[in-house]
């Protein structure tokens, strides 16, 4: 059996080095003593006490960033045939020193309620595997307008993009939306900077994204904005209908663009691109395309292949229908309408039904299922607000590592000193980007 504990420290560099998310780094720094010492954990620190902003008669200010994270629990492979509905899909939305860590629908952002009267306040998932597909950071826009009648408060929910330095000193640049009437900018803020950087009068922006080091924000007529680190713009050309919705989503190495296309030509009057006008319930189809970097354009692609899209209302996701032990793919899960239905696209013939004809899909996001409700608990665990702290640096080196915010908490029991060998399970192909198969952890959180 191999000691895995004796590999070269440049090449535990080099794993590191592609591992990037929270969970990932929870899962390497739990197998052994050097090689949690070859990495600190991957907090990301998400940026408080940002300035305001005036422009005219305007003043906004940004603040309550949150991180929402989509996380695939299944059971292991050898339970599968024993239970159906072997997968649950499920966003939690960190929680703040005010509210607490809640539990939603990835597609809709529905807060997921009622729970069951059972359902766990704790979770023990030393017997699930846990996969992070992606995650989104929203924040608080609060605009105050001076207008000469009547001066008016209002705030909105507003999607943001970051980049974190490399240097893990917690430096960033972010890419915020801000959207109220009568203004329409794009704002960038590095760390340390007292005030916003603004690209104006862009044209009803549809997503943004953070991909490869730049910033991505596609207009709802096609164009793409690409900026860099160094806040230098370009374009790249447009695609597609000005009458459709589009949404940007990184799938494995590759930035997708995704266009909804609908039955009648109508522009939605909302402020927020949620689909609540009545043509919106009708959607005819999707196109994909696939950015070239080099030559600075997309390429409709005819297939996702083995890839499935989830579009919810301000985050999309791409996950491998391998991962949710399906054997098709090229399938497109979205959410519209002022009910915010629920419904599933099928590109190979074109076709679309809602998620509650079709138990199978339905299943996959609600109810939770039984066998995460009957999950034996962890003893002398209790949902406190004192066991939910910030981990302090001395716990780095302790037996139990802990990633928090005020009301979650993701933690692994030490293995032990040595490193075991383990087989790869069907996650961990060659080639595969999202480790699949979790360590030995707990996975704590409060639903009250």
């Amino acid at each position: 059996m191999a000691d895995w504990s004796q590999l070269p420290p440049e090449l535990l560099t080099l794993i590191t080095k592609r591992l990037e998310t929270r969970l990932a780094v929870l899962r390497f720094r739990s197998v052994c003593s050097s090689w949690r010492s070859s990495i600190p954990p991957k907090l990301y620190p998400l940026p408080k006490f940002l300035p305001s902003k005036t422009k005219g008669r305007c003043e906004f200010s940004l603040s309550r960033i949150t991180r929402n994270t989509i996380y695939l629990v299944r059971l292991p492979e050898n339970q599968t045939s024993d239970h159906p509905g072997c997968c649950w899909l499920v966003k939690i939305r960190d929680g703040t020193h005010r509210v607490g860590m809640r539990l939603l629908n990835p597609l809709s952002d529905s807060e997921l309620k009622p729970l069951p009267l059972n359902f766990p306040k704790v979770f023990d998932l030393t017997s699930f595997q846990v996969i992070e597909l992606g995650h989104e950071f929203v924040a608080r826009l609060d605009v105050y307008i001076d207008h000469p009648l009547e001066p008016q408060s209002r705030d909105y929910i507003r999607k943001v993009a970051l980049i974190w330095s490399e240097s893990d000193n917690g430096d960033f640049i972010m890419l915020a939306l801000l959207r109220f009437w009568p203004v329409e900018d794009l704002a960038f803020l590095r760390s340390g900077e007292k005030d916003w950087t603004l690209l104006e009068n862009v044209n009803d922006v549809q997503d943004i994204i953070s991909f490869n080091a730049k910033f991505y924000a596609i207009q709802q007529d096609g164009k793409t904005i690409v900026i860099d680190q160094s806040l230098n713009v370009n374009s790249i050309e447009q695609f597609g209908s000005r009458n459709s919705r589009k949404f940007l989503v990184q799938s494995d190495d590759n930035l997708l663009a995704i266009e909804m296309i609908f039955l009648t030509n109508s522009d939605s009057d909302t402020d927020d691109p949620v689909f609540t006008c009545s043509a919106c319930d009708n959607v005819a189809g999707f196109r994909i395309f696939r950015l070239n970097e080099e030559e600075k354009k997309w390429h409709e692609i005819e297939s996702l292949g083995d890839k499935v899209l989830l579009l919810g209302l301000r985050q999309a996701i791409s996950v491998s229908a391998s991962e949710l032990s399906w054997g098709k793919g090229n399938l497109v899960f979205y959410s519209i309408g002022k009910d915010r239905a629920m419904f599933v696209f099928d590109l190979e013939n074109n076709s679309a039904s809602r998620l509650e004809n079709c138990p199978a899909y339905f299943n996959l996001f609600w109810p939770p299922p039984k066998w995460v409700i009957s999950s034996t608990l962890p003893k002398e665990v209790e949902c406190k607000a004192s066991d939910l702290g910030v981990s302090s640096p001395e716990s780095l080196t302790s037996s139990r590592e802990t990633m928090s915010n005020s009301t979650s908490e993701i933690s692994t029991r030490k293995l032990g000193g040595e490193c075991n060998e383990r087989r790869p399970s069907a996650g961990q192909e060659m080639g595969s980007k999202r480790p699949s198969q979790s360590s030995k952890f707990s996975f704590k959180f409060c639903c009250s």
